[in-house]
């Protein structure tokens, strides 16, 4: 992550030098205060970028509290912004940088998938009609497991596979247990003839496991946020430090990526 002149006579007027530097330096440092907290107050109030009252893209030159949120949202990401309300340069350039950084297209338009990435999760595409993808997957578990397929919980799914697996590769070991269809057991709890058999297997095992995949099982009962739930993941005894307590979790948007038919 991770100071002469030491003449008896000229001492007062050092002295006076200094004290009129000083003064000098507080107004200075008193008017920056002052503008600053007018900038601050002068900034819309904050509207959570989700929100309908926010544009479905929002972009370079617009002022509105969903700007606000937006800059405040890149700051918690690692910017260095002045929260203004106002998409300016400085807003655009931080946009482009997340968005790279994230896996995501850069064109510096806050959309669909850029907010859902800022806002700690992912935007899940629709069931592609049949099983073939990983949102597909995490589909499976959640209603072989009887939590509810939300925005959240999809989510958090996909995560958690991408911390195991690079999302090109999800199938290889498409779960947390490490007992995929491809992992081929070792310290998991097997592997399985494909993907609809490990999905029932995943839910099955987070439901019947540990008294620490309760904290788990809660929060995806309560299709709680990405960050909730990923933190009862990583903090858990049976995690331990498997995830660097949160450092080597996927955030962010996860790509849609098909297993190869054979593994259905």
């Amino acid at each position: 992550m991770y100071l002469g002149n030491h003449r008896a006579p000229r001492v007062p007027r050092v002295r006076f030098a200094v004290a009129a530097s000083v003064a000098a330096v507080a107004g200075v440092g008193l008017a920056a205060g002052t503008a600053n907290a007018a900038t601050a107050a002068s900034a819309p109030a904050p509207i959570k970028l989700t929100s309908s009252a926010c544009p479905a893209d929002i972009s370079y030159g617009q002022h509105s509290g969903c700007v606000t949120e937006l800059q405040e949202l890149l700051n918690k990401h690692g910017a260095h912004l002045a929260v203004d309300g106002d998409f300016g340069p400085a807003t655009l350039a931080a946009v482009k940088s997340y968005q790279s950084s994230h896996g995501l297209s850069v064109d510096g338009i806050v959309g669909p998938k850029t907010k859902a990435s800022l806002e700690g999760g992912s935007t899940p595409p629709p069931p592609s009609g049949g099983r073939s993808t990983n949102y597909d997957f995490a589909r499976l578990v959640l209603a072989d497991g009887g939590w509810a397929q939300s925005t959240n919980n999809i989510t958090t799914m996909v995560q958690w596979m991408a911390s195991e697996e690079p999302p090109s590769h999800w199938w290889d070991r498409d779960n947390p247990l490490n007992n995929g269809f491809g992992s081929g057991g070792g310290a998991g709890l097997g592997s399985y003839p494909n993907l609809v058999v490990a999905a029932h297997y995943v839910a099955a095992n987070l439901n019947g496991g540990p008294g620490d995949y309760g904290h788990i099982t809660a929060d995806l009962r309560a299709s709680a946020s990405p960050a909730v739930t990923e933190k009862a993941i990583w903090s858990s005894p049976w995690a331990a430090s498997h995830y660097g307590w949160g450092r080597d979790f996927y955030q962010g948007h996860v790509p849609t990526v098909a297993a190869p038919s054979q593994d259905w």
